[in-house]
């Protein structure tokens, strides 16, 4: 008799699949004798073997499984899990979804208020599985690091001074720091003998080039020009991440890597990234946290109140404690 097949559908965003990385770890081994797959965005692929979820295969067409648990929260995810012949369909209630799933779970936590972290993993804890290890811890997979130190060097980069930059948010403005005082910031790190290296996608390019336009001395705007993976490892052979509230924070602190992070539109009691070497900085303003793609209060007052000295002052301890 051929195994069981458990599926996963995580997030569709990259920090929130970070944060419910401990839930799917849980389902994972929870599983563990059964045939496991996961099935999302392409870029996923390249996430997988970060994610510590055993012999997880990655499913590039939606399968048909003996049970999917499904993460997005859309009536879009539980149809095509049905239409794609997965007999028991379990996640959460709303959108209307209720009668597409086999196992609908209320909402005990609320994502308004908590961290998702915890909201995602209320999704084995009702059904009883075990939870060993609440935090996201990601793993480096084997030559990643080396990979990424490989990288460096072919741009003329030191790997023992080079620094992660990931100056975009995708999920909007609101949630960047300036690129101004990102300039202030990377310059004085480069005069300390730091060499950054900006991440993002091709439409943060030009957010990049900002970021570098004070720099002294070798650097690198990879923005759009690595896949995800290479970005990955990038991240793996840094000796900092500097960010915003995004998906990179949440890869570098769940790595281990030191993590400085700005917060303003966003709320830290709600997305906060694990790990012990990280430092966020938040001076909320009055309409913080607005929870907003897009700020629409003059000079961004939860950005402005973060001062370009402060994150200088807290990259610097991290690097040089």
């Amino acid at each position: 008799m051929s195994a069981a097949h458990t599926l996963i559908l995580p997030p569709n965003w990259l920090g929130d699949a970070v944060m419910a990385q401990p839930a799917m770890r849980a389902i994972a081994a929870h599983h563990r004798h059964d045939r496991l797959s996961i099935h999302g965005r392409p870029w996923l692929r390249d996430l997988l073997p970060y994610l510590d979820l055993g012999a997880c295969a990655f499913e590039e067409r939606l399968p048909a499984a003996d049970r999917a648990y499904l993460f997005p929260n859309s009536i879009g995810s539980a149809w095509r899990a049905l239409k794609a012949g997965c007999r028991q369909r379990i996640g959460y209630r709303g959108q209307w979804r209720r009668p597409l799933l086999s196992r609908s779970l209320p909402r005990r936590l609320d994502l308004g208020h908590q961290h998702h972290r915890l909201y995602y993993l209320d999704i084995p804890a009702q059904l009883g599985m075990e939870v060993a290890e609440k935090e996201v811890v990601l793993v480096r997979p084997p030559g990643d690091r080396e990979e990424g130190m490989a990288l460096m060097a072919a741009q003329g980069l030191d790997p023992g001074r080079s620094i992660c930059v990931a100056p975009g948010a995708q999920f909007g403005g609101a949630k960047r720091y300036p690129a101004e005082a990102y300039a202030h910031i990377l310059a004085w790190l480069a005069k300390e003998g730091w060499q950054p290296i900006v991440l993002g996608v091709e439409a943060e390019r030009a957010i990049g080039e900002q970021v570098l336009a004070r720099v002294e001395g070798p650097a690198w705007n990879a923005a759009g020009q690595t896949r995800l993976r290479q970005a990955l490892q990038l991240a793996a052979a840094s000796r900092l991440m500097l960010c915003n509230d995004s998906g990179f924070m949440h890869v570098a602190a769940g790595l281990g890597i030191p993590t400085v992070a700005m917060f303003g539109a966003t709320d830290p009691a709600r997305t906060s990234p694990s790990g012990t070497h990280v430092r966020l900085l938040y001076e909320p303003a009055a309409c913080s946290p607005c929870l907003q793609r897009e700020c629409t209060v003059t000079g961004q007052p939860c950005m402005a109140n973060v001062l370009p000295e402060a994150v200088r002052d807290a990259c610097l301890a991290m690097l040089c404690p």
